[in-house]
């Protein structure tokens, strides 16, 4: 393989031009404006110390600009991923700060290799089984959950619950004692990125409301009043090292990796389509998951945390002009310059203002607009959706995943199993055949049914559709053909070509001749074949549904089974 193919940025760096570079040194600096408060905040919400999150973006962001196939994608710490990894490690780690950072490292290097092996193996598409509605329902439910945790952080109240229904209830229940200057410092922050978000998307309104907090708290002294602030943070760069963690470790750790690592990888997969549409450039999935899991690999060997794509640092590098990898190298080697000289204004930093930065950054997760569309064009996908909120909410964020994707599974088995279907017919005027319950005029062939499915033929519906052509014969006495438009069935498995050898001689007995018009490729194949061991001849196969029937004129009837 082409060593261009194996590191795209090489192909990006060979047609680089020297107008680019002001833009992508700007993306950079506005990369690192928001990394500096969501990577502290998005530790803190993983239960790490606010320097991982740091380290989280030098190596990470170097190694998906040279392995990941998007030119513009930037990769930062996520609230899903955090919040899950929290979820998984904190039981393991028994309260020890030193086992838990252990551990978070082994489950980012789990996730990591997870991210490569399916990167190597082409499995590019599996993020495709978490449908929308599912993802819309957990985000929505992650939001949820990830709130009640800051909230009261950010009012400086505690709370002893550990349900997210409970932790609501104690909130309202002690914001009639918050801390003060908690409150006032974590809602004056919760506003100004809000604001800013609202009046002015470019402009970074958690830096500002990071370095306003800090200011304050030095400057009024109120961690002397009982403001919590995040006290001193090591400077110097990230240390390198294997996290020291067992094979047993290890073992327990897997599943809760291959959950982030399918969240990461739908959120990446999906950013990566959407800004390539926008820039007009082709991408390769498979390589995004093994940029993806080198960032993941490189992360958990640098004191760093799992890390997925991030949407919003990635519109604000589009939005300055920024066209390729220069903007994540930029801001990797920026961040190298603010570990060296500016950890010591970052311990003044209030909790609450950081506990607000997380609380601005998970609402953006709650997409009313999107989930008021499934309302009004299908409303079972709301259902869904809901489900996933719910599952989320009540049960916990791993657990919530395998609730998605079984929803995602089930969704998948009742489209199949109960697809679209249509009796076709002809229309005064217009060519083909046509739906005759959407066609006011189109009217079914005399004599003649044309069944069209839409959906491939398998297990799941074979005798839905076997029990829907029988009932539709039946209430036309004088049918003499079925004609299968088989166009849109892209497969057919054992089950389904028996059902259909089973019905071609149920109809025969009965005198009603059955054939297939428009069958390709695999499915005529296994038609017509031995494999299925099923009476159809090539005699049964039309390419159009015109042949079929004028061919089918002139043949009679079989004779109907009088026994």
């Amino acid at each position: 393989m082409r060593l261009a193919a194996r590191l795209p940025i090489l192909t990006s760096l060979r047609g680089y031009r020297r107008a680019w570079l002001p833009r992508d040194l700007t993306a950079g600096v506005l990369i690192v404006a928001l990394a500096i408060p969501l990577s502290m905040g998005m530790a803190e919400l993983a239960g790490m110390p606010p320097v991982a999150g740091l380290y989280s973006c030098i190596l990470p962001l170097v190694a998906y600009a040279f392995f990941g196939s998007s030119p513009q994608l930037v990769v930062a710490l996520d609230a899903s991923t955090a919040a899950m990894l929290g979820a998984a490690v904190a039981p393991l780690a028994g309260g020890d700060p030193l086992r838990y950072a252990a551990l978070a490292g082994g489950l980012t290097l789990l996730t990591g290799i997870v991210l490569l092996v399916a990167g190597a193996a082409r499995l590019g598409l599996i993020a495709d089984f978490l449908s929308e509605p599912v993802l819309l329902g957990y985000q929505a439910g992650l939001a949820l959950v990830v709130t009640a945790g800051q909230l009261p952080r950010l009012f400086g109240v505690t709370v002893q619950a550990e349900s997210t229904l409970g932790q609501y209830w104690e909130l309202v229940v002690g914001l009639g004692d918050p801390q003060p200057w908690s409150a006032a410092l974590g809602i004056a922050a919760l506003l100004i990125v809000l604001l800013t978000r609202r009046l002015w998307p470019v402009a970074p309104g958690a830096l500002v409301a990071l370095v306003l907090g800090a200011a304050a708290v030095f400057a009024f002294d109120l961690e002397s009043a009982g403001v919590a602030v995040l006290g001193e943070i090591p400077s110097g760069l990230p240390p390198l090292g294997v996290p020291d963690v067992s094979w047993g470790d290890l073992r327990q750790l897997l599943p809760a990796a291959a959950a982030i690592a399918l969240l990461a990888a739908a959120d990446t997969l999906v950013s990566s389509r959407v800004f390539a549409a926008r820039g007009r450039y082709a991408v390769d999935a498979d390589r995004d998951l093994v940029g993806l899991g080198a960032a993941n690999a490189v992360s958990a060997l640098s004191g760093g945390i799992a890390t997925s794509a991030s949407a919003a640092r990635t519109a604000v590098a589009e939005s300055v002009g920024s066209r390729t990898q220069v903007a994540g190298l930029t801001a990797a080697a920026l961040m190298v310059v603010v570990l060296l000289v500016l950890t010591g204004p970052l311990a003044y930093v209030p909790v609450a203002v950081l506990a607000a930065i997380v609380v601005a950054a998970v609402l953006r997760l709650i997409d009313l607009k999107a989930l008021r569309t499934l309302w009004r064009v299908r409303r079972v996908e709301l259902v869904i959706a809901l489900a996933a909120l719910a599952g989320v909410v009540a049960v916990g964020l791993l657990q919530g995943v395998v609730i998605a994707m079984g929803l995602s599974l089930l969704d998948f088995l009742w489209r199949t199993s109960s697809p679209h279907d249509a009796v076709l017919g002809r229309a005064p005027g217009r060519g083909g055949f046509h739906d005759t319950t959407r066609v006011r005029d189109a009217a079914a062939v005399p004599g003649t049914l044309v069944y069209r499915f839409d959906a491939p033929l398998f297990y799941a519906n074979a005798e839905r559709f076997r029990s829907r052509v029988l009932r539709l014969v039946g209430r036309h006495p004088g049918t003499r053909f079925v004609v299968l438009d088989a166009s849109p069935i892209a497969d057919i498995d054992v089950t389904a070509g028996r059902m259909l050898g089973e019905l071609q001689e149920q109809l025969g007995a009965d005198g009603v001749r059955l054939v297939v018009a428009a069958a390709v490729g695999r499915v005529y194949d296994l038609l017509v074949g031995d494999e299925l061991k099923v009476d159809f001849t090539a005699g049964d196969m039309y390419d159009t549904i015109g042949e079929a029937l004028s061919a089918e004129r002139g043949r009679p009837a079989p004779a109907a089974d009088d026994a």
